[in-house]
């Protein structure tokens, strides 16, 4: 059997949970010139609460793209930066999101940081997956 990837063949680099981190992501890999194509977006769009029900928005590049999209993500901080909620001081933004839990019945959206696949991590993935 061959080893050379299939063509056509996508893998995962990373997991966004907002659509403000997909779209800077997006951008990241256009300017590249890294061809990006994502699953759960639509879904995402749609209802924001899937998000984390659906595991996030996975970016997925060719194959051949992979080390180069790594090496891009690698570049990234791996906790971006995030706002601060409302006033800072966390028993004040408690109560004012449980007020609206109450009231709307709706959570907030979710806050959770972006997932990169790099280095030892996509190593580790590739070697398990290919059984060594």
């Amino acid at each position: 059997m061959s080893e050379a990837p299939a063509p056509g063949r996508f893998e995962t680099v990373a997991w966004v949970y907002s659509q403000s981190d997909l779209a800077i992501l997006l951008s990241f890999f256009e300017h590249a010139e890294i061809p990006v194509q994502t699953a759960g977006r639509g879904h995402v769009s749609v209802d924001w609460s899937l998000t984390t029900a659906l595991g996030g928005i996975a970016l997925r590049v060719r194959a051949e793209d992979g080390d180069d999209a790594r090496a891009l993500l690698a570049e990234l901080d791996p906790i971006p930066h995030r706002a601060r909620l409302l006033t800072g001081f966390w028993p004040i933004d408690l109560a004012f999101f449980a007020a609206i839990i109450i009231v709307f019945g709706v959570g907030s959206p979710p806050r959770q940081i972006p997932t990169f696949l790099t280095g030892e991590t996509a190593v580790r993935r590739e070697h398990l997956k290919l059984g060594g």
